[in-house]
């Protein structure tokens, strides 16, 4: 018969498997009973951590405890203060838990806590879900010496952080977790608490009334996505650029410090005053979230205070002035004159059918197009193809050009102190829609240019070079193309210059080949009696007039690069035929072209040729290469690189 402690040590056996079984079945392990394994280096601390899954997180640092809840508003401090959370710093918390990668493990009792930083008054963060059930719990110590390095291009090197488990059965080993969150926990938690005052949906802002010392404002926004206008007190466009600085600032907007409202004793302000106020308003809501700006103490002081109605309990000191890698309320455009659109016209380029140009003294200039045939420039009832640069130059200072300032928005009936009654010049658009958009420009008695749109009782003042931007002479919108050259008709090019002696070219298209003749050179005799000195003359005149063939020497391939040069000369600017610094640059050109080509029938027959002589020379002082043809009364300039590109040597040394 078996004794009685043999079978208590039975039943004791039998239970210890039963709850080992028990514990494997419902747990999946025995950690519970054996203790957690350390992590595998380069593995999750909490792999099974879900950031989306937190309600409610708990830090405790010192003597101070933070209750953080998840509301359908966002993250909220529930103490030691009642107020909106830092989302970024929520984020940051959430994401650390959710990240943090052991690079480095040591059991707890090898290392000493306060060589980590892992003493009891070391910052604690608990992780809950809705039900209270604990998803992380852990100490953090200091920063650890050593940084991790990931893998892939440019790499940044990442932080480590001592950190310990708190879960029953994890308290065994120490972990060099990567990320540093440390920072938001200091001044006894005060960076938890969002210092912005304002927290919203850009996209989603509908309204921003402003008020200041210098007037109120409204911008409205129609529908999400739509641009700004200005609503109150005129209707106006805004500059988009501006908007964007004004809609990031605000959303930046840090105070210095963000207190309790309590704690505070506010200085009395004149109950006659008013405060500056920033109020926003997002589409879907009737009710302004309103920043109240109290008066600062002194007029250069460097910080004012505010409070916002969303979060009454809150004072924020603000900054007035700039500061370094702050917004301030000083950089805020703020006013109708910072936020209104400063540009001439906001045109939709590739809606534009027609531009009409007229001016007290030139013929009126009418620029067209109908898609997608090019842009055509009709003068005086004759058309030709529109010269795309002057194009280019109007359209640009049309959409570009900025307002110096604002003269008026309400302009009286008489515009002569701005020279508007009688425009200098009209520039009328025309767009796919039959809509017309008139544009006059004035000058005043001191010659400052002033502009008014037709559709609105807006002056503005512009810079007096936008006038040099817009072609208003006939001779300007012919089409940049000097000459129409093509090299099946060529037969022969003479160049000169004033470095060597004439060079004749003559081209053969079908064998796509070239000659060339150079005059040779004079024979001078050095004889002292008329009689000989007139026998030299004659013979000099006789040997020039005799061409040598110096086809051996001519180098084909720049013969047909300058050839290219020619057939694409394209003018950089028309010149009227009366211009003095052409005719003064052109009385010694510094190179010629006498281009002779064949002239063909409606069949392709050839009827005779035509030569046409292009000169052109370089004003010293300006560096500016002007050209003229033989046949055409109007000069032109050409850029420096097609002046090179002409010179080039043709013959080998």
């Amino acid at each position: 018969m078996r004794s009685l402690l043999f079978t208590i040590l039975l039943l004791l056996t039998t239970l210890a498997l039963g709850v080992v079984t028990l514990l494997q079945i419902r747990e999946g392990n025995l950690n519970l009973l054996l203790g957690t394994p350390p992590v595998i280096i380069g593995e999750k601390i909490y792999p099974d951590f879900q950031p989306e899954a937190v309600t409610s997180i708990t830090i405790r640092s010192v003597d101070q405890t933070a209750e953080l809840i998840r509301t359908n508003d966002g993250w909220q401090v529930a103490s030691p203060w009642k107020d909106r959370m830092d989302a970024r710093a929520a984020l940051a918390i959430l994401t650390f838990a959710n990240t943090a990668t052991a690079q480095g493990s040591i059991p707890r009792d090898d290392i000493d806590p306060n060589l980590a930083g892992l003493g009891s008054s070391n910052v604690e963060i608990t992780y809950k879900d809705a039900t209270g059930q604990q998803l992380a719990y852990f100490r953090l110590g200091r920063r650890t010496p050593w940084q991790f390095l990931p893998e892939g291009e440019n790499p940044q090197p990442t932080p480590t952080t001592y950190l310990l488990p708190l879960e029953r059965g994890r308290k065994s080993h120490i972990y060099a977790a990567t990320g540093d969150i440390l920072p938001l926990f200091k001044e006894r938690l005060s960076y938890l608490r969002d210092h912005r005052p304002f927290y919203f949906n850009p996209l989603n802002l509908q309204k921003i009334r402003i008020r200041t010392s210098q007037g109120e404002l409204t911008l409205g926004c129609e529908k999400p996505g739509s641009p700004w206008r200005i609503i109150k007190p005129l209707d106006l466009p805004t500059n988009p650029e501006t908007m964007k600085t004004l809609l990031e600032g605000l959303y930046e907007l840090t105070a210095f410090k963000a207190t309790d409202r309590a704690e505070t004793t506010l200085t009395p302000t004149n109950p006659d005053s008013q405060n500056d106020q920033i109020a926003l308003t997002s589409f879907g809501s009737e009710t302004e979230t309103v920043l109240d700006i109290l008066p600062p103490e002194t007029p250069d002081a460097r910080e004012t205070q505010a409070t916002v109605s969303d979060r009454p309990n809150t004072l924020f000191t603000l900054p007035l002035k700039t500061e370094p890698s702050l917004i301030s309320l000083s950089d805020l455009p703020l006013t109708v004159k910072d936020l209104r659109d400063p540009t001439l016209t906001n045109l939709n380029i590739s809606s534009i059918r027609g531009i009409a140009i007229r001016t007290a003294t030139t013929p009126v200039i009418l620029i067209s197009r109908e898609p997608p045939a090019p842009w055509l420039a009709t003068i005086q009832g004759e058309e030709q193809p529109a010269n795309e640069q002057r194009l280019f130059d109007l359209l640009k200072a049309a959409t570009e050009t900025r307002a110096l300032s604002f003269e008026t928005d309400a302009a009286p009936e008489d515009l002569s102190p701005w020279g508007l009654d009688r425009p200098v010049l009209v520039l009328v658009f025309l767009a796919a829609n039959n809509q017309t958009l008139t544009i006059r420009f004035g000058l005043d008695r001191n010659g400052s240019l002033f502009a008014k749109r037709d559709d609105n009782a807006t002056i503005m003042r512009l810079d007096e070079s936008f006038l040099t931007q817009i072609a208003v002479n006939p001779h300007e919108w012919r089409h940049a193309r000097v000459w129409s050259l093509t090299r099946v008709d060529l037969t022969e090019i003479i160049r000169t210059d004033n470095i060597s002696k004439p060079l004749t070219l003559s081209y053969d298209f079908h064998d796509d080949k070239w000659t060339a003749k150079q005059q040779g050179a004079a024979i001078t005799i050095d004889v002292t009696f008329v009689w000989k000195m007139r026998f030299m003359y004659r013979l000099k005149k006789q040997d020039t007039a005799n061409n040598t063939d110096v086809t051996s020497n001519l180098d084909q391939a720049r013969a047909n690069f300058v050839l290219d040069t020619l057939e694409n000369l394209q003018a950089t600017r028309w010149l009227s035929a009366n211009d003095e610094d052409a005719i003064r640059a052109l009385e010694k050109p510094a190179l010629t072209f006498q281009i002779t080509q064949n002239t063909v029938d409606d069949f392709g027959d050839i009827t005779g040729s035509i030569t046409k002589t292009l000169s052109l020379s370089a004003d010293p002082t300006t560096r500016q290469i002007y050209g003229k043809i033989s046949s055409d009364p109007s000069y032109f300039t050409l850029p420096p690189e097609t002046f090179l590109k002409l010179q080039i040597p043709l013959l080998d040394e």
